[in-house]
């Protein structure tokens, strides 16, 4: 057994002393000294075999008994003998089981496993038949309030239906109250004449200015024709023109003289030549001046849309008469009544 150290791995010691007699492991090859397994002669040649382990390697396995490890010897230590087995152990071995022992386990297993899926399932269902039940109460309330909002949604629709034809009752019955209005203030303004863009002057005498107006048109009047002569406010504040002249004669007859007068002395002139500023002998810029019937707030707003209609569509004439407005498109065309702004929609 002598080898060389240097070849030698020794599991017992660190000494590594090749003198000593040492044996070596069959299985992990490791080396050790007899001394070191505390060895006597007997047990030397027996562990000289060549199938020896060393303690490590020859591990007792459970319930198994390795009598040939050597092992160091303790004089404290009392080994006690084999322990007999009881008189009446069972056998060790166990009875295998038959076919009806297999059935009735495998049908006990079943039933176990049947409860146990009826119980969770009893538990499932019943969690979902709560659910459901809410779910049932939840939608019936739903439902009931839809069946309120279209109740109320009905009644808001009759509603809303009634409003409409109150709506458009009123809406004629205003049209008709408003034209009414009108017309009063229009027969209002049946004795009065507006004279435009006569030139404002400084302490100046509007009596005096219409009685020169009217010798200067050919018209018969006296100052006791003329109930009130005054200016207006302008509509436009913004405009640069004179402001309008309103004369209210003693009545209809004198004031239908008057604007007959200022119309025949216009119509044979030029436009340069017809009624201005310089008829009056007024010393400032010549400015034309007009004479029209005064009319109310509607008419009159009514009658500058009819002008602008009247250029947009190619009408040569528009004229006042009564408080009336009218257009005509040619010498040779019927005249439009102009009676409100639906009628200057429908003129194409």
């Amino acid at each position: 057994m002598a080898e060389q150290s240097e070849k030698l791995v020794w599991g017992c010691c660190a000494l590594g002393l090749l003198d000593d007699k040492y044996v070596k492991c069959s299985k992990c090859k490791y080396a050790y000294h007899f001394t070191c397994l505390a060895s006597n002669e007997d047990e030397e040649q027996s562990t000289a075999s060549a199938e020896w382990m060393c303690p490590l390697c020859n591990v007792t396995p459970k319930n198994q008994n390795k009598d040939n490890t050597p092992v160091r010897y303790n004089p404290n230590i009392t080994i006690r003998a084999s322990k007999r087995p009881a008189l009446n152990s069972p056998p060790s071995a166990e009875k295998p089981l038959t076919r009806e022992e297999m059935l009735n386990i495998a049908h006990d297993m079943m039933s176990q496993m049947e409860k146990t899926m009826k119980s969770l399932l009893n538990s499932e269902v019943r969690s979902l038949k709560e659910e459901l039940k809410e779910v049932k109460e939840s939608m019936s309330f739903m439902n009931a309030q839809y069946e309120e909002v279209l109740r109320e949604q009905e009644k808001s629709k009759e509603t809303i239906k009634n409003l409409q034809t109150e709506n458009n009752q009123m809406q004629v019955k205003i049209e008709d109250l408003s034209s009414r209005v009108n017309q009063l203030e229009q027969n209002a303004r049946m004795n009065n004449v507006e004279i435009q863009c006569l030139p404002e002057k400084r302490d100046e005498n509007l009596l005096s200015t219409v009685t020169k107006l009217a010798n200067v048109i050919d018209c018969q009047l006296t100052e006791e024709n003329v109930v009130k002569c005054t200016r207006i406010a302008r509509m436009n504040k913004d405009s640069v023109r004179p402001r309008s002249i309103v004369v209210q004669f003693s009545t209809p007859r004198i004031r239908d003289q008057f604007l007959a007068a200022s119309i025949k002395f216009n119509k044979p002139k030029p436009p340069q030549d017809k009624l201005n500023s310089s008829h009056l002998g007024m010393t400032c810029t010549k400015t034309p001046i007009f004479i029209t019937e005064h009319l109310s707030a509607t008419n009159k707003a009514l009658h500058a849309a009819a002008r602008l209609k009247a250029k947009q569509k190619g009408f040569k004439y528009v004229w006042i008469r009564g408080g009336r407005i009218y257009m005509r498109k040619t010498d040779n065309s019927e005249y439009i009544i102009v009676k409100d702004i639906n009628s200057l929609d429908k003129i194409k």
